[in-house]
């Protein structure tokens, strides 16, 4: 049976964009590669060596991206009674507010404030409502965060 992904209509659309860009880098990248095979000796040619490389990247994250994208779902949250997969969630620290949205994992950019619904913060978040307060213990050690905001 196939996993199915869930993204939100940005992280589908980053991928699509993703995608793009590396179809149109490839041809670069395999002229890159011929012209550093026609320099002779392979073995220690390091121009041909890092094409050869970038171009396996390309190629390996092109068949990666064409699956997450065949497979993919959009969906984007149904309620913001409580908080679910695609909700932005704005928490009091106890020193500031902290704002982000809940993601999938393979979506999750925890310095672009977008956190999987599997990390300590997402799974203690999920199901819960505005004005409820969760203790999360992270790596950092236990916070606790009150739910300000759900949108």
């Amino acid at each position: 049976m196939t996993k199915s992904y869930l993204f939100t209509k940005e992280g589908y659309g980053g991928l699509k964009d993703e995608l793009e860009k590396l179809i149109a880098r490839r041809p670069q990248v395999v002229v890159n590669l011929t012209n550093a095979r026609e320099q002779g000796d392979l073995s220690e040619n390091a121009g041909y060596h890092a094409a050869k490389e970038e171009l396996g990247q390309i190629d390996s994250r092109v068949k990666e991206i064409k699956y997450l994208l065949r497979v993919g779902k959009i969906q984007e949250s149904a309620q913001i009674e409580q908080i679910g997969f695609g909700n932005t969630v704005t928490v009091h620290n106890g020193d500031e507010e902290l704002t982000f949205t809940v993601v999938e994992e393979l979506e999750a950019d925890p310095a672009n404030a977008k956190i999987s619904t599997s990390s300590p913060i997402g799974r203690a978040l999920i199901n819960k409502k505005m004005g409820e307060s969760v203790e999360v213990e992270t790596p950092n050690g236990r916070i606790i965060l009150k739910i300000l905001k759900i949108s």
